[in-house]
């Protein structure tokens, strides 16, 4: 469709805000090509985005004005004249730095105009949803990975703790039952009878001993009775003092002031525990200091060491693929509100756990569901 020149003069060229050029077009565009298409005029918005002036460009040929610009922007002219409808492309555009599309349509007596909208913030937007897309898949698979690989560390906590039953309190109780039986035998043997009860004593005592071990690993009595912080001072003897690592703890912020939930102390020691035997196995470190902070609606352990630091590809959020512990830490702060933060460089790793005080009655349920 061809529209009258003074239609569109009057009432699109001047009126609109975006960029609008003027063309005629020479008889032999077939052979010339762009050197056949002639500026007539331009509008204000044009010569605001492509930072030339009217009067610059009036007269001269599209080859002249743009002697190395992208060559869709002078094909659709070619192809509006030759096929007498609007034709359209879409590109970056070096000399504006923008993305643009443009509309080329004939015009009455051998005239076209192309039409510029600047589609920057579009082809952004696209962009980052392609990346958010991306990123979306990338969490969807580590979110797979890491139910796997918590479903085989729960089998393997099983398996550990049955083991652990089975190499210390079994045996402790298979002696006893051997000692009584032969109490059964000896009883009117007094001698004999009294060193057996020596034995099946001893044998009480170490089951009581490696029964209290194993609950203090499962959940350590004192975490609940005197707090978190004398909970951690434990836990760093027990984990570092055994192999040369110097280890100090400081608190900011009374318990009395700041309580907090059981729940949320058992979530931090845990993951602190977890921390710990990082820095063991990786981190080379000569110190680890552990600071308690309360506040009045957060609680924060912080873990420091002056080890190697870590590696790029394990810190989490930065497209690491070997910090799938670090990433379950993460994961599940922020489900109950709280955020985890690594600082990590050569000169050592800093480790920040965050947690609200208080659980709401959703999370402590949606806990005991998982």
């Amino acid at each position: 469709m061809v529209i009258e020149n003074n239609f569109f003069e009057k009432f699109f060229f001047e009126q609109t805000f975006n960029p609008i050029a003027l063309y005629k077009i020479e008889p032999d565009i077939g052979t010339r090509g762009s050197s056949a298409i002639i500026y007539i005029n331009v509008n204000s918005a044009y010569e605001r985005v492509n930072r030339v002036k009217r009067e610059e460009v009036a007269g001269k040929s599209f080859l002249e004005v743009w002697p190395n610009v992208e060559p869709c922007w002078s094909e659709i002219i070619e192809r509006c004249v030759k096929e007498k409808h609007a034709v359209h492309c879409e590109s970056e555009s070096v000399y504006t730095d923008k993305y643009l599309e443009a509309i080329a349509f004939p015009l009455a007596d051998d005239r076209v105009a192309t039409i510029f909208l600047d589609r920057t913030e579009l082809k952004k937007s696209e962009a980052e949803l392609k990346e958010k897309q991306k990123k979306l898949i990338e969490y969807q698979s580590m979110l797979r990975e890491l139910a796997t690989k918590l479903t085989i560390s729960e089998e393997a906590t099983r398996r550990e703790i049955a083991t652990d039953l089975h190499d210390s309190i079994g045996h402790s109780l298979l002696s006893l039952l051997l000692d009584l039986r032969k109490l059964k035998e000896n009883y009117h043997r007094p001698n004999a009878a009294e060193s057996i009860l020596d034995g099946a004593i001893e044998s009480t005592e170490r089951m009581i001993a490696e029964s209290r071990q194993l609950i203090f690993e499962l959940s350590p009595p004192i975490l609940l009775e005197v707090g978190i912080t004398p909970a951690l001072e434990a836990l760093a003897d027990k984990l570092l003092s055994p192999r040369d690592i110097k280890w100090s703890v400081s608190t900011k912020g009374q318990l009395k002031d700041h309580p907090a939930d059981d729940a949320v102390c058992i979530i931090l020691y845990r993951m602190s525990r977890e921390l710990l035997v990082n820095v063991i196995k990786h981190a080379k470190a000569k110190h680890v200091h552990i600071n308690v902070n309360r506040g009045p609606n957060k609680i924060q352990v912080v873990i420091e060491d002056d080890g190697v630091g870590m590696r790029k590809n394990f810190m989490p959020g930065r497209g690491g693929t070997g910090g799938l512990g670090l990433f379950s830490i993460r994961e599940r702060l922020l489900h109950i509100g709280g955020d985890m933060r690594i600082v990590s460089n050569k000169d050592g790793t800093t480790v920040s756990l965050l947690a609200p005080l208080k659980l709401k009655v959703s999370d402590l349920r949606e806990g005991a569901d998982q």
